[in-house]
């Protein structure tokens, strides 16, 4: 086996290092500071050689003929960084290779298979396969989560909330989507993502938490720190509304509204909902309203309401009997 990497060494010259540590670590058979570093060396798009034929080889060749004695959900993660290395047009391969994985489930265990399963789902999203498999694939996963609660290793439930949220996000509804997105994004920090990913996370789940149904607590929105990504972006308008709709501001929530009109008409999940979105922001003044003034002072006027959410004073108790 090491003759095998010996040869990635003089194949691959500039990865050379990395070979050269990767047989020190197994001779010694050191398979936790192994896995560890297979991993951080298959996290790296810039390691991939021939496309990704140097990625499959290492793992067929490699990985998989000591693939037992490594922590298995480990072996998971090494195999969907592999998977994952596989263009966007050859997805068939990446389910390919999990599926080649997920018929070692008996050994696997129940973390390592979920999180197969969960790849295994995300790629059949996108390929645009049997969605009815993948809520079924979801649903059985939730019972598996469910019991690795207290878990220390949060990949298990990121991978999970990630595919649900793809999955919603195709299938809808808005606020199922978001519920999930905030999992996800409470379990992977932005520093898991690229850059690209970042600001399509923040882009989903602000506009998400705009439209969905019951979806009020944007203070959780506005603090997530994947949110900062749009600062200075053509999408800061989204971050500047959710900080307006934390706070109950109308007056904000129209200034914005009036300066990104063009970004705003562009947005097909936004633009034939914008109705719904502007009683929301009403009621959350409302709401802000009521709370910011003492708990023995809470009795407020329908002329302070009117002002506050502006609103004619006609549809006050509408807006009320709303909140």
């Amino acid at each position: 086996m090491t003759e095998y990497l010996e040869e990635c060494a003089a194949k691959y010259p500039d990865l050379a290092s990395s070979y050269t540590n990767f047989s020190t670590l197994y001779t010694q058979k050191l398979w936790h500071e192994l896995t560890l570093s297979l991993l951080s060396f298959m996290s790296d798009p810039s390691n991939m050689r021939e496309g990704n034929l140097n990625f499959v080889s290492l793992y067929n060749s490699f990985v998989m003929l000591f693939d037992g004695k490594l922590n298995q959900l480990s072996l998971a993660k090494i195999a969907m960084k592999v998977a994952e290395s596989y263009a966007d047009d050859d997805l068939q391969s990446r389910q390919s290779m999990i599926e080649g994985l997920l018929e070692k489930r008996a050994r696997l265990g129940a973390q390592a298979g979920l999180y197969l399963d969960m790849g295994h789902g995300m790629t059949s999203i996108l390929r645009g396969l049997d969605l009815p498999s993948v809520k079924k694939s979801l649903a059985s996963a939730k019972l598996v989560l469910d019991s690795l609660e207290g878990s220390n290793d949060p990949s298990c439930h990121a991978a999970y909330y990630r595919t649900a949220s793809a999955y919603h996000k195709v299938e809808g509804p808005p606020e199922a989507f978001y519920s999930n997105a905030i999992m996800y994004l409470n379990y992977a920090p932005p520093s898991s993502m690229s850059s690209e990913e970042q600001v399509q996370w923040a882009t989903d789940v602000s506009l998400a938490a705009l439209t969905g149904e019951g979806v009020f607590n944007f203070g959780e929105v506005a603090q997530l720190p994947v949110l900062q990504c749009l600062q200075g972006t053509s999408n800061q308008w989204l971050m500047d509304l959710m900080v307006h709709f934390s706070t109950g501001d109308v007056n904000g929530f129209n200034a914005t509204m009036s300066a990104s009109s063009a970004s705003i008409q562009s947005q097909p999940a936004l633009f034939p909902r914008l109705e719904h979105v502007s009683e929301k922001i009403k009621l959350l003044a409302l709401v802000n309203m009521v709370f910011e003034r003492p708990a023995n002072d809470r009795n407020v006027t329908f002329a302070e309401i009117s002002a506050r959410a502006q609103v004619e004073p006609s549809q006050v108790e509408w807006l009320r009997m709303r909140s």
